[in-house]
């Protein structure tokens, strides 16, 4: 009996030990979930603000590369640069309620000089036109009036 009580009580304490062990397991194993959670959030704010702030930064190199070759462009190529300008925007779009309000002034006056960079090539255009149609009317007349003196010497003669 003496044996048997104590191997019993060493069953116990093994138990106990067993149970005490896995209690700590347990609290570890929490711990390592929660802090697993934590750095998973940390991450995700992180990569957020990161994208966000690579959207500014791309509208800002699209703005500046728009500025430097939009004297040489196209207007296939003004075709191209409003359809990117269209997805840098939609991109921005994504992040809008994220942005503060330095961000959200500094996409204002980024969409600004696009659209005043836009104006101004679209400006050059109506000028350009203008020339050529003041050309044409007076390429128009000169011929007009050729045609009437070169009729009124035929006259004459």
């Amino acid at each position: 009996m003496h044996t048997l009580l104590y191997t019993e009580s060493k069953n116990i304490t093994i138990f106990l030990k067993t149970l005490y062990f896995q209690k700590k397991l347990f609290i570890i194993m929490k711990k390592v979930i929660l802090l697993s959670l934590m750095t998973l959030v940390c991450a995700l704010v992180f990569t957020s603000c990161d994208k966000k702030k690579h959207a500014i930064d791309n509208l800002s190199d699209f703005v500046e590369k728009v500025e430097k070759n939009s004297p040489d462009y196209t207007k296939q190529d003004w075709e191209k640069v409003e359809k990117e300008y269209d997805e840098l925007n939609a991109e921005i779009e994504k992040y809008e309620n994220e942005y503060s309000s330095d961000e959200i002034k500094r996409i204002g006056k980024l969409k600004g000089k696009f659209l005043g960079i836009k104006t101004k090539d679209s400006i050059k255009g109506i000028i350009n036109d203008v020339k050529n149609s003041a050309d044409i009317v007076k390429g128009a007349i000169e011929g007009y009036t050729d045609e009437i003196i070169s009729s009124k010497d035929s006259q004459e003669e």
